[in-house]
C-alpha cells in the first residue's frame, strides 16, 4: 500500500526509496546494504608478457654510402628473422631535420631515434629489435 508521501514522490522514487518494516519490530525502515565489489591486488603480480612488436623503422639520410649500407644491414636482419616491421627511408632534409638529428644515418623505431651518426652492426641492430 502507498502512502500519502510515497504517491508524492513518484512511481520510481517509491521503487527505490526505504521501505517501513512488516514484522513487529516497529516503523523502522528496511534498508539492504549491498557489498561493494573489491578491486583485484595486481601489484604483487608478475606478468610475464612479451615485448611489444616492432611496427616501423624509419633510415634517416641523405643518400649516402653509410646511409645505404644501414638499410641494407636492417632489411637484412628483418629478412633473416621474418619480422613484420614496416621499413621505410626518409631522404627529405627537413624531416630528418624534424627528429633533431645532425649527423647521418639515423635509425628511427616506433618515432624514437634509437642510432645516429654510425652504420649499426648485425648485433646492434638484433639487439635495437629486441631479438
Amino acid at each position: 500500500m502507498e502512502t500519502k508521501n510515497e504517491k508524492k514522490k513518484g512511481f520510481w522514487a517509491s521503487l527505490f526509496s526505504p521501505k517501513p518494516c512488516s514484522c513487529s519490530c516497529g516503523s523502522k525502515p528496511v534498508v539492504e546494504e549491498v557489498e561493494k565489489p573489491v578491486a583485484p591486488n595486481f601489484e604483487n603480480i608478475k606478468f610475464d608478457a612479451p615485448r611489444t612488436a616492432i611496427r616501423e623503422i624509419k633510415i634517416l639520410g641523405p643518400g649516402c654510402a653509410k646511409c645505404k649500407a644501414t638499410y641494407q644491414a636492417i632489411t637484412k636482419v628483418i629478412n633473416e628473422n621474418n619480422l613484420d616491421v614496416r621499413l621505410t627511408k626518409i631522404e627529405d632534409i627537413a624531416e630528418i631535420m624534424s627528429y633533431n638529428v645532425m649527423s647521418t644515418p639515423a635509425v628511427v623505431v616506433d618515432g624514437e631515434v634509437k642510432i645516429k651518426g654510425h652504420v649499426p652492426s648485425e648485433s646492434e641492430i638484433k639487439q635495437l629489435l629486441g631479438i
